[in-house]
């Protein structure tokens, strides 16, 4: 994807900044009668002003922090945007060492009789939590906001963690009216800047440098019998690399169907640590390979000593697989029994936090503790089976080598050819399949020995769904039918993850919604419980006024129910890349008898539209023979990812599908 260079100045923009007034606590009465934003009327919410400050302080007594400083105005227009008034602080801690979130100050603005008032963030409506052993939070929800509303709050997090220095957003889901952010790094700290790049957005950061002096007292003693104390006034001369930006009009993030995670086409500033150099010392380097983050994480977090524990296990595993000699059935069982015993809590990482002995125990655990105790029970079954780090779709992919860039963990048994990959924490997943939050691009596998690859985490295996409907119309000209469905790969997991369980009653509605003036029953389903195995599902059908009458000719759309009905790509243009979920073949076959006393006049015409050299293909077949109409409507998609640059070929592919699933049989009086 081309960067531009996305300048915004005008006139009208430096007017209204003359006249506003950022100040914390200077929220206008304007502001708060604003109903719509002036330039995207459909925004829920905007950012009016945010101030996000990086600078280090230098405590004679605590030695050196890292300080961050933020103050947030957010108008919220209509009901939607109400959740902008709920806000999450997160922070790091790492043993006897943590962030300090702070200084929090918040409130409320409304109009209340033509007049403004405001109402003050308490200190018990603000929680702190610990995620986990790493993550501390701090959540605040602002009192008495409603539509119209405009909110305001600051806080500061100073960290011990100086080495790190957190991304800058400059880019929300909602507009910003102006943004300004200041980073100021003393020069022992060699950061190198990353702009996002996956943004289509990249905006010029203005860099100087300045002169700082910091000051402070030495005390001394001297003597013995007699012992006199010196001050004596020091001070250490350093240079500050200095970034800032400073911007008005600032648009959202644009959502469009089928984006992998929206959050990752945001504009941002990265830092990446490349060394540090403190007076009198030497250069540190903090540069890395990715071969040397893989191995970092496996020796100094715990992965090593977890992937080869099995003394508390050994007993149960060896009773699990007495009466199984075949390494595939010894997979699966481990498989199925890793995911039956344990179950996952929601917490993702890469460490195990409860550590796989406490979890097996338990029955509970996060990413860490569940798959690599799989990968600690597969390796004492004689399997070579690794850890896998992986970014989940939220957490973005990393774009230099960082421990940071990881977040998560899967577990690895290779082949002589492959790769087998294993999710225990997700119920409804196969052996080879990965829930959605995990197949990002690609995983650092870890072998025994220290040494790492990459591993290809999308899936490579087309998932089908194989629908038929055999129709005709009664005396009545009521539709009537019975529909067959089979769903394999991940068709089948989306199934399970969305309606399994799930009553009958409750969902037969389900399966009514949006297919006319329709009637179902006699509703089956069978292997929903059964993972890894096809589900077969099939329901009876009666639908009204599934044809029209035109001059005692009928129309009728064969496809009824089945077909695409609208294009989900709409717009003029495409901002990101296209990201379909996995490999898809999905067929419809219509079988449909022609009523007596009528024939056909016309049919539509068959046709094969090819995307972009045999990356999509869709099929439309018709055939008639005698009284027997065949329809076979097939959409093939063997690549999943797009880049913005296909967007009006993808268009046109699947509006060809909606004009031909659209297009009806004539029949007239025989």
């Amino acid at each position: 994807m081309k960067h531009f260079y996305f300048f915004i100045i005008s006139v009208l923009s430096v007017c209204l900044l003359q006249a506003q007034n950022y100040k914390f606590g200077k929220v206008s009465k304007e502001e708060v009668l604003e109903k719509v934003h002036p330039k995207y009327k459909e925004a829920n919410a905007a950012i009016l002003f945010r101030e996000h400050r990086v600078y280090y302080d230098l405590n004679q007594n605590t030695g050196l922090s890292l300080v961050t400083e933020v103050h947030e105005r957010i108008k919220i227009y209509n009901k939607e945007g109400l959740k902008w008034a709920n806000k999450t602080i997160s922070g790091y801690q790492n043993g006897t060492e943590r962030d300090d979130i702070g200084n929090i100050k918040g409130y409320t603005y409304n109009i209340e009789d033509g007049k403004l008032v405001d109402e003050k963030l308490r200190n018990n409506g603000i929680f702190n939590e610990e995620t986990n052993k790493y993550i501390l939070k701090t959540k605040f929800t602002m009192p008495a906001v409603t539509e119209g509303s405009v909110i305001e709050y600051k806080y500061t997090i100073t960290s011990p963690f100086t080495t790190s220095i957190d991304d800058v957003p400059l880019q929300f889901e909602i507009p910003v009216k102006r943004l300004e952010a200041e980073i100021k790094i003393p020069e022992f700290f060699g950061f190198r800047m990353h702009y996002n790049p996956k943004s289509p957005i990249i905006f010029p950061i203005n860099k100087s440098t300045e002169t700082f002096t910091y000051r402070y007292t030495q005390k001394s003693r001297t003597g013995q019998r007699v012992v006199s104390t010196d001050y004596d006034q020091r001070s250490i001369d350093y240079l500050l690399n200095n970034y800032d930006f400073k911007r008005n009009d600032i648009p959202p993030l644009k959502k469009e169907m089928y984006v992998d995670y929206l959050q990752n086409y945001a504009a941002y500033l990265r830092w990446e640590l490349k060394y540090t150099q403190f007076p009198d010392s030497p250069v540190e380097n903090y540069s890395r390979t990715w071969e040397g983050v893989a191995k970092s994480i496996y020796n100094d977090s715990g992965l090593k000593q977890e992937v080869n524990r099995t003394n508390f296990f050994d007993k149960d595993i060896d009773k699990l697989l007495s009466d199984t000699k075949d390494r595939t059935g010894k997979l699966a069982k481990i498989f199925n029994y890793v995911k039956n015993k344990i179950t996952w809590n929601d917490f993702i990482g890469f460490r195990a936090e409860s550590g796989i002995k406490s979890a097996y125990i338990k029955g509970a655990g996060n990413t860490g503790d569940i798959n690599l105790m799989l990968v600690s029970m597969l390796r004492y079954a004689g399997f070579e089976a690794n850890p896998v780090l992986v970014s989940t779709k939220s957490h973005g992919i990393p774009i230099y080598p960082t421990r940071n860039g990881f977040n998560y963990v899967i577990a690895a048994v290779e082949t002589q050819d492959d790769f087998v990959l294993m999710d225990a924490t997700d119920k409804n997943v196969a052996i080879g399949e990965l829930p959605n939050r995990a197949m990002n691009w690609r995983g650092r596998i870890i072998r025994e020995d220290g040494t790492s690859d990459w591993v290809n985490l999308m899936p490579t295996v087309k998932s089908e769904n194989i629908t038929m409907l055999n129709m005709q119309f009664d005396d009545d000209m009521v539709l009537q039918g019975k529909l067959v469905r089979k769903l394999n790969g991940l068709h089948a997991k989306k199934f399970r993850d969305d309606y399994a369980g799930l009553a009958k009653k409750d969902y037969i509605p389900v399966l009514e919604k949006n297919k006319g003036n329709i009637e179902i029953s006699d509703v089956t389903i069978s292997n929903e419980k059964a993972i890894g195995k096809i589900i077969k599902q099939s329901y009876n059908f009666e639908l009204k006024n599934a044809m029209e009458i035109i001059n005692e000719k009928i129309y009728f759309k064969p496809m009824v129910f089945a077909g695409l009905t609208e294009n989900p790509f709409k717009g003029k243009e495409r901002n990101y890349p296209i990201f379909f979920d996995f490999p898809s073949s999905d067929s419809n076959t219509i079988n449909f008898l022609i009523p007596e006393g009528y024939e056909v006049e016309s049919l539509p015409e068959s046709a094969i539209v090819d995307l972009k050299n045999g990356a999509g293909v869709f099929k439309f077949v018709v055939a008639l023979n005698g009284k027997f109409l065949r329809i076979e409507s097939s959409l093939d998609l063997n690549n999943i990812v797009y880049s913005s640059l296909d967007y009006e070929g993808l268009k046109n592919f699947y509006s060809e599908m909606v004009n031909k699933h659209s297009e009806a049989i004539v029949l007239t009086k025989s």
